[in-house]
């Protein structure tokens, strides 16, 4: 088996990575989780997980979010840095929404919303939190509500609930096979972290 390291904005996206980590599978197993601290913290450990990823490989997973492309993203972060192979870094366009509504039937099924009202194109999506804040909010019954909304009158921008309602939908529903039919970003993801696989047992 070999260790690698997964870093991560949240919870949500570690839950994600590891199911693609398990989806690859093969050999690879998550020995150590980094974040969960938003993105300037995973940008700020770069030369750590650099460092670490000489010895043993880290999957790095950040958001888009308003940056114009990912290029520009992982060129900005590691400015004066030679990026080794063995760390994998990942911008999911534009935010791990959207990863989860390419999979239209799966989402439409666990939330309660009609297939026809989500969009084909999910990294074509401006605000994929919204939109499925909106989606949810509509379509979902009393259950999902309470859980994915914030309370009436609340400041908050999503509910006590949303990150555990969303990682039991990972968990039980969403298939990475028909996301990566309609997002580039995991398939190009999926696709990198077969190739680490197969690049750390050779």
């Amino acid at each position: 088996m070999i260790p690698i390291y997964i870093a991560t904005e949240d919870f949500l996206s570690e839950v994600v990575a590891d199911r693609l980590v398990a989806d690859v599978n093969q050999g690879l197993y998550v020995a150590v989780r980094l974040g969960r601290q938003g993105n300037s913290y995973l940008r700020k450990r770069l030369p750590e997980m650099v460092g670490i990823a000489r010895g043993i490989p880290v999957v790095l997973f950040t958001d888009l979010d308003r940056i114009d492309c990912a290029p520009a993203l992982i060129a900005t972060w590691a400015r004066g840095y030679s990026v080794p192979d063995t760390l994998l870094f990942r911008v999911v366009v534009r935010e791990m929404e959207a990863w989860l509504l390419a999979d239209r039937r799966g989402f439409a099924d666990f939330f309660k919303v009609p297939l026809g009202k989500i969009p084909h194109d999910s990294e074509g999506i401006d605000d994929p939190k919204q939109l499925l804040l909106n989606l949810v909010r509509r379509y979902s019954n009393r259950e999902i509500k309470a859980a994915i909304l914030p309370e009436r009158g609340s400041k908050a921008k999503i509910g006590l609930g949303y990150n555990q309602m969303l990682s039991r939908y990972v968990r039980e529903k969403w298939s990475i096979e028909r996301a990566m039919t309609t997002s580039d970003s995991l398939a190009r993801a999926h696709r990198r972290l077969a190739e680490l696989r197969i690049r750390t047992q050779a």
